[in-house]
């Protein structure tokens, strides 16, 4: 068995990612989504993305490759179900899911592949929810992080939209397509994020071993902009959401 790439990520990612606003998920509620209607979230890391769901007394499946997230999840949200397994071979039956979502993940996936496995699983009339967030680019902290980047001779890594989603609105399957765009303005400890630096795969693949150096640089540079100790860092959001429905 290859060795697992997130399992040296799994204890910082969970300690200092953080979720999604209520706006993003009063707009999957509007549509659609009713009561208890079973919800099967892919890559779903640590359970960030479900645990409003779970919490809300909808029943939950997670699925991720990785053990080490899965065992993350399964300590967070304990009355949900995760299963190890990639989101281009599920092991479900057909129409098994009434809501199928993704966050913060997709660009991880085979996407042709996924959506075949979604369109397989998804009752007909299922909602898929599909989503990213990323710090708007004139956010200062977001200014500061690809800076720090860029002094070690490294271009910030590619957005997981990078490239557009033409499997979304191509998926055969699927209609009412539509992406919504939503702000989201919040803050974080400065501890907090760069310890969510750390659990960023992208961020490591890119900068290899000058990974400790990149984190030093950059909790140099908040300190600098922000001030000494843990201060709160303002941060400015876009969330992307795309939604659409099994015929």
């Amino acid at each position: 068995m290859s060795p697992d790439p997130w399992q040296p990520l799994a204890e910082a990612y969970a300690a200092n990612r953080t979720g999604y606003s209520g706006e993003l998920y009063d707009t999957i509620a509007a549509f659609g989504l009713r009561r208890g209607v079973s919800i099967l979230d892919l890559g779903c890391g640590t359970g960030i993305a479900a645990m409003p769901f779970a919490s809300n007394g909808f029943p939950v499946t997670g699925v991720d490759p990785s053990e080490a997230m899965l065992a993350k999840a399964r300590a967070a949200i304990p009355h949900a179900e995760f299963v190890q397994a990639s989101a281009e071979s599920l092991p479900f039956t057909g129409e098994r899911f009434d809501v199928v979502i993704s966050a913060q993940a997709f660009h991880w996936f085979d996407r042709l592949k996924a959506f075949g496995e979604i369109e397989r699983v998804l009752r007909p009339g299922g909602i898929v929810a599909i989503w990213w967030k990323q710090l708007m680019t004139q956010d200062p902290v977001s200014e500061i992080t690809c800076e720090t980047f860029r002094s070690l001779g490294v271009e910030p890594p590619a957005n997981g939209l990078s490239g557009g989603f033409r499997e979304f609105y191509g998926a055969a399957g699927l209609v009412d397509q539509t992406l919504r765009v939503l702000p989201w303005r919040s803050a974080m400890p400065l501890e907090q994020y760069v310890g969510e630096e750390r659990s960023r795969r992208s961020t490591r693949d890119a900068l290899g071993e000058n990974s400790e150096r990149y984190f030093a640089e950059l909790e140099r540079r908040l300190h600098e902009r922000f001030g000494a100790g843990n201060p709160a860092l303002p941060l400015a959001y876009l969330q992307y959401l795309y939604l659409a429905k099994k015929r």
